[in-house]
């Protein structure tokens, strides 16, 4: 899949994906991206890739606005959830979290919210997703799905952006 109308967004249209950035993730600081050169390139006619000086940022389609997998600094910035190494191929196939892959909990946040998910090894972002329990109540799970796959590597979005970095 690769992108196609690549285009730069005027300063109105700009600031309302700045808006709704700050909406989806409010721990990110956005004043910095104000002077920042904002392109919407479309992977599909119902998503698409917001790159912000030429990279590929956030991902809004059906699913909302999301970070890119690429987009690190915006992911160190998130809550994330560490797995093990058996999670990793069942994440990078689209599977939901489930809780006995858990490793550790970083942050505290309620349910329904955007996490990254990262590698336990390396420490590398391979998944977002939305949390299904608080993080208190994550960390005392032992079974069961705790949160829904929203992007993942090795999904169109992904295929679609991966070679712009």
């Amino acid at each position: 899949m690769s992108l196609t109308h690549r285009h730069f967004l005027r300063d109105k249209e700009a600031r309302a994906i700045l808006d709704e950035i700050r909406r989806t993730i409010p721990s990110l600081d956005t004043d910095n991206l104000q002077e920042s050169k904002i392109e919407v390139a479309n992977l599909t006619s119902a998503s698409q890739i917001i790159l912000i000086d030429g990279k590929p940022a956030f991902l809004k389609s059906e699913k909302g606005l999301l970070p890119t997998l690429t987009n690190t600094s915006v992911l160190q910035t998130m809550p994330t959830i560490t797995v093990d190494a058996g999670a990793i191929p069942h994440i990078c196939n689209g599977s939901d979290l489930m809780a006995p892959g858990i490793v550790r909990i970083a942050g505290d946040f309620p349910a329904a919210t955007i996490t990254a998910v990262a590698e336990q090894t390396y420490g590398k972002r391979i998944a977002v997703v939305q949390t299904l329990l608080d993080s208190n109540t994550m960390s005392t799970t032992k079974r069961g799905k705790v949160a829904t796959a929203l992007h993942y590597v090795g999904d169109k979005a992904w295929d679609g952006y991966k070679n712009l970095t």
